[in-house]
């Protein structure tokens, strides 16, 4: 995967168009509204693009991977985390990929707190005109004959529950919405028998109300969950949180919110290259993928890292 990281710097390359890849739906609908002011400032800055609307779930993996296939030198990726989550897979598919830039027009936006660039529509152009390409590990998740790439969170525990109610606050602003969803799971949630095999051979069970695998700090718009946790490290960060009684998981919010949750007794955090996730009584449990609920229940999740694998814009002055 190591031509995209020369990919600006190849001359032959600027002619190609920039693809971007624009989610509708993102942002309860924001992301649609934006569409014309983004072209809008494409066309004063004199860029050549192709801008595609996702219709479907899975779809912005499908146009990512087309557009890396026929040469696009940059895919910019316009939603919010999930968005973020197909377009990379759709580019995880090839052996090389162009890089990755982002508009952030979603909810958590954890992804575009790692690129560390202001939320705007020239910010993301900048990025596409001067960026420094970087190359950001990856999180692999492999379940019965099935696998996929997360760019930030692998999720199980409460953190499933959480998401399927945050539906319910669309109207609230990103990091309220998942407050808000996390408050009313606490008192209806039951902790779930969760067994964890690491490569350093750690092993650990128990009663868990979340666990969480993680490449960057934060997840569900601000929950510093993994405060050290890095996309550069070339490792996966682990957050094992003990099952809680509702009053207990409240007063425990904010902590997790200022990311000063470490060294608590109902908490266990792990720096990994791999480790297996696994139900010991054989009840399948659901899983999250950067804030993305899959289907079906597993009963067991293999994960691991893959240092330096996606390619992505950030600001030259962000470079480490």
């Amino acid at each position: 995967m190591g031509a995209g990281a020369s990919i600006l710097t190849q001359r032959q390359h600027l002619a190609d168009p920039l693809q971007v890849i624009l989610n509708p739906m993102a942002g309860s609908g924001a992301a649609g509204r934006l569409a014309p002011r983004l072209r809008a400032r494409l066309d004063a800055r004199g860029i050549e693009y192709i801008l595609t609307r996702s219709e479907r779930v899975g779809h912005a993996a499908e146009l990512a991977r087309e557009a890396a296939a026929m040469g696009a030198r940059c895919v910019m990726a316009v939603g919010g985390d999930g968005t973020v989550h197909e377009v990379a897979n759709g580019l995880l598919a090839l052996d090389e990929h162009p890089p990755l830039a982002v508009l952030p027009v979603g909810t958590g936006n954890d992804f575009h707190r790692m690129v560390g660039v202001k939320r705007s529509i020239d910010a993301a152009i900048d990025l596409v005109e001067s960026g420094s390409c970087e190359r950001f590990e990856v999180g692999r998740a492999r379940w019965d004959r099935d696998e996929r790439f997360f760019v930030n969170v692998l999720g199980v525990g409460i953190d499933t529950d959480v998401i399927r109610r945050r539906d319910g606050y669309r109207r609230l602003p990103g990091l309220a919405q998942y407050l808000a969803a996390v408050v009313v799971t606490v008192f209806r949630y039951h902790p779930l028998e969760l067994e964890g095999h690491l490569d350093s051979d750690v092993t650990f069970a128990g009663s868990a109300t979340l666990a969480t695998v993680c490449v960057g700090p934060s997840i569900g718009g601000g929950f510093k969950v993994t405060p050290e946790a890095s996309p550069r490290d070339g490792a996966l960060d682990l957050l094992f949180v003990d099952a809680l009684g509702p009053l207990q998981a409240l007063r425990y919010v904010p902590r997790v919110l200022r990311g000063t949750h470490a060294g608590l007794p109902v908490v266990r955090m792990h720096r990994l290259k791999s480790v297996r996730l696994a139900s010991p009584t054989g009840e399948p449990f659901f899983f999250e993928l950067d804030g993305e609920l899959m289907d079906d229940p597993v009963r067991q999740l293999e994960v691991e890292v893959l240092p330096a694998s996606l390619n992505v814009l950030r600001p030259r002055r962000a470079r480490a």
